[in-house]
């Protein structure tokens, strides 16, 4: 039997009343819905094609003609899955469904599965089918039912055989399918399943987590106002670039990245101005200044940050000044109605910004503001490193509302208030030069 002869045939047993279930006076009641049904039948071809989508919207209108009080299984045993599988089947092109059913496909089964996955444009990955060229027990595929049975048009070539079976092994399914996600697989252990389907979806180019994306930010608003042409902010080209990338950064974490790049450039930067604005441009730049340079940028990262920020904290960027408008992030935050006090208290022992049983004071704006640079420094280590022993935070773990909130609601905003604010703060500024060059000789 071919594939397509075995689609088919699926259509015509799922179509095909059982009429020794119900009693007679109930089969009376519905004899029109039974007629049609074999009508229906005869016309299965249809299924592939452009006539596909009416002739599925035909069974789903037939079936839900059926008395409240009729099970679909009492009268139609054989369709339980057929709505799922005639969408699987109309997504295959009747010209590749010529070969015969593989022998293989009686090893293949449908478990339900705990994975769900996402194309990069961040649709929900409803069908994904892998198909071996040499050993078709490899094969393996994922469905995605979680959110209805309709199967967008695929325009991916995928592999016809290994998809025909998909659908096949989907129309004799006799657990409803519906509302849950599947693996197709011979692989009997559900963990190596799992975990072997996962690895293809990944190798596929498809996501496990839909990246989230960042909202629009309102941290830059009164900055503008305050420039001066009569400013030099050419010295900032350097810095102009790496914000210029902030810009281009569309989710969370990427944009939480590039927002920490130019805090990097700004921690190093302000230490070296501070050591060129000690010496008299009219003197020479020695041996000494270089090593001042030297030991002026050899501290740890986490002191940098805290350094530059504390010498930020009274800069007025905008309207108020910076701390106070961390104070404000902080404030709104706390009061945020979806704010959970224990999933935040968590984040920050994940992060270690507090040590295990200790916890920030919600009510203390002071101790907040303090705790800043080491939960930004955390932050971006979260995301950076991935070793066993550290917290990694990804995509996934924005699922809680509050870390999310944390995200977004505090730790951009400071982040982007800082590194777009700082160079328009006049004189005296820590990032500013006291001259373009340095005297050698």
């Amino acid at each position: 039997m071919t594939l397509r002869e075995k689609i088919l045939e699926i259509i015509t047993q799922a179509l095909t009343a059982d009429e020794t279930i119900l009693p007679q006076d109930e089969l009376d009641n519905i004899t029109d819905i039974i007629l049609r049904a074999d009508e229906l039948s005869a016309m299965a071809a249809e299924i592939f094609g452009d006539t596909g989508r009416t002739f599925i919207s035909e069974i789903v209108s037939l079936f839900a003609r059926l008395p409240i009080a009729t099970p679909l299984k009492d009268v139609f045993p054989k369709a339980t899955n057929v709505v799922a599988f005639l969408n699987l089947a109309n997504q295959l092109d009747p010209d590749e469904l010529a070969e015969e059913v593989p022998a293989e496909l009686g090893t293949l089964f449908i478990r339900e599965a705990a994975l769900e996955a996402f194309s990069k444009s961040g649709d929900r990955l409803k069908l994904f089918v892998y198909e071996h060229p040499t050993n078709f027990n490899e094969s393996v595929a994922l469905l995605d039912f979680s959110s209805g049975l309709e199967i967008a048009p695929n325009s991916a070539n995928f592999p016809h055989t290994m998809a025909a079976c998909v659908a096949i092994q989907a129309g004799l399914e006799t657990v409803d399918l519906t509302g849950k996600r599947w693996i197709v697989s011979s692989v009997q252990d559900e963990q190596r399943r799992l975990y072997y389907c996962k690895y293809h979806v990944l190798l596929a180019g498809h996501l496990l987590t839909n990246p989230v994306f960042a909202p629009s930010t309102l941290a830059l608003q009164g900055i503008a106002e305050t420039l001066r042409t009569a400013e030099e902010y050419n010295q900032f080209s350097e810095p102009f670039e790496i914000l210029g990338e902030i810009n281009s950064r569309t989710t969370v974490l990427d944009t939480l990245l590039s927002c920490y790049h130019v805090l990097e450039n700004y921690m190093i930067r302000a230490q070296i101005a501070k050591v060129v604005g000690r010496n008299n441009g009219s003197t020479l730049f020695g041996i000494r200044n270089f090593k001042q340079m030297e030991i002026a940028v050899e501290k740890k990262e986490m002191a940098h940050l805290s350094q530059l920020i504390s010498e930020s904290w009274q800069k007025q960027i905008g309207i108020q000044t910076f701390r106070d408008y961390v104070r404000d992030r902080f404030d709104a935050l706390f009061h945020d109605p979806a704010f959970v006090a224990g999933d935040f208290h968590d984040f920050m022992e994940k992060l270690t910004v507090k040590p295990n049983g200790q916890r920030l004071n919600l009510g203390n704006l002071n101790e907040a503001c303090d705790l800043l640079p080491k939960l930004l420094y955390q932050i971006r280590c979260s995301i950076v490193h991935n070793k066993e022993t550290e917290f990694h935070l990804s995509n996934r773990e924005l699922n809680v509302a509050t870390v999310l909130m944390t995200l977004v609601d505090l730790c951009l905003p400071t982040m982007q208030r800082l590194a777009f604010g700082l160079p328009s703060v006049p004189a005296p500024n820590p990032l500013l030069y006291a001259r373009p060059a340095l005297r050698l000789y």
